[in-house]
């Protein structure tokens, strides 16, 4: 199944993908397509780093492995980031086409979460530097996962891996549709971020940063329990100004402190009182999914080396690994709308993802390329 979906997620189509959105770079004998193939074998683990991977294609690439190394450090961010938005398209197709339910966090809502990877750090650099501890960083990935389907469909490429992620707040912007709502963590919580989604008619599930002071108004209500304690509910204006937005400030008071030491979380949101107060804390809660998305990609497919040094070819490879894991992630549908959940919830990532690189080689070997 995962060498069906490889075939489609990684075809020509991504030569059309690169054609659209490089701004200097050309691809002259060497094909994106061809290019991305071999990335995918190192990031879903069929080769142990890019020497291997450019050996098993050497010949439909047709050029030297210098120039194939030259050719991933020319690969320009919107180029990665556009394989990861078509990974996502064809994810979602997919699934549709197999008639996959997706999950319903919040009817007539589209819930998506934002969240940073730093890439590892990099074991090239200069000699002098080899005794450092620290190390320089390649880049930093901002992604965007949608809670409902469980893919990535969007990235955010920073070269600058000591950035900001607040740098890519108008680019989110830009990209949400109404009704969509952002869950999203404190250092997301800038006044101006949140105005600009209230303003794309889109909303936000965020929890409040110690700089946001704001200004309470009324009394704080109780309203319920959720799992990690019990909740409560208050007006607060964003600031003191006469025009400030007024939001509604939940807050949980915890039965047992976060690993910080914090006893209450509190979040913001501007989603209408239909909402309850105790779905905004359950919402919030689902930010997690993506950081569990994160960690499968890192235990189960190679979405960082160390010996990568190069910023381009850094998130060339993450998201390479995001499109095989928007591929799993077709694949788990497939199981989902033929099995029982509880059972298709029961198989590993992880297993799945060594039975594809421990098996593979040797299917390719009995299997004929037309078979």
């Amino acid at each position: 199944m995962t060498r069906v979906l490889a075939q489609d997620f990684i075809g020509k189509e991504l030569n059309r993908i690169f054609d659209d959105n490089r701004e200097v770079q050309h691809d002259y004998i060497a094909t994106f397509e061809a290019l991305a193939a071999t990335v995918a074998d190192a990031a879903l683990n069929f080769s142990d780093n890019f020497n291997q991977a450019y050996k098993e294609h050497k010949e439909e690439l047709g050029v030297t492995r210098q120039s194939f190394y030259a050719k991933t450090r020319g690969v320009e961010p919107a180029v990665s980031e556009a394989v990861v938005s078509h990974s996502a398209h064809r994810a979602i197709r997919m699934q549709d086409a197999l008639e996959f339910t997706a999950w319903e966090l919040l009817a007539r809502y589209r819930c998506l979460s934002i969240d940073g990877n730093v890439l590892a750090k990099s074991d090239k650099r200069l000699k002098v530097l080899h005794d450092v501890k620290a190390a320089p960083l390649p880049g930093k990935i901002v992604a965007r996962f949608d809670l409902q389907r469980q893919i990535f469909d969007r990235s955010y490429v920073l070269v600058d891996g000591h950035a900001q992620e607040s740098t890519c707040c108008d680019r989110i912007i830009d990209d949400l549709l109404p009704n969509d709502v952002v869950i999203a963590d404190r250092h997301y919580c800038i006044v101006p971020f949140l105005t600009k989604i209230a303003v794309a008619s889109s909303f936000f599930v965020i929890r409040q940063h110690g700089r946001l002071k704001g200004v309470l108004q009324g009394k704080r209500k109780r309203v319920g329990r959720v799992a990690p304690g019990v909740v409560y509910e208050q007006a607060m204006k964003l600031s003191a100004a006469d025009d400030a937005m007024v939001v509604r400030r939940v807050t949980v008071e915890l039965d047992k402190p976060t690993r910080d030491g914090d006893s209450e979380i509190q979040i913001i949101t501007n989603l209408p009182s239909e909402v309850p107060a105790t779905k905004v804390a359950e919402l919030y809660r689902h930010r997690w999914e993506e950081e569990t998305a994160f960690n499968v990609l890192l235990m189960t497919l190679t979405c960082e080396h160390s010996g990568v040094r190069h910023p381009h070819t850094a998130a060339l490879l993450f998201c390479m690994s995001v499109l095989a894991f928007n591929l799993r992630q077709t694949l788990f549908a497939a199981l989902y709308t033929t099995h029982e959940e509880e059972s298709v919830d029961e198989i590993s990532h992880f297993h799945v993802a060594k039975n594809m690189s421990d098996k593979t080689e040797g299917m390719l070997i009995a299997i004929t390329a037309d078979e």
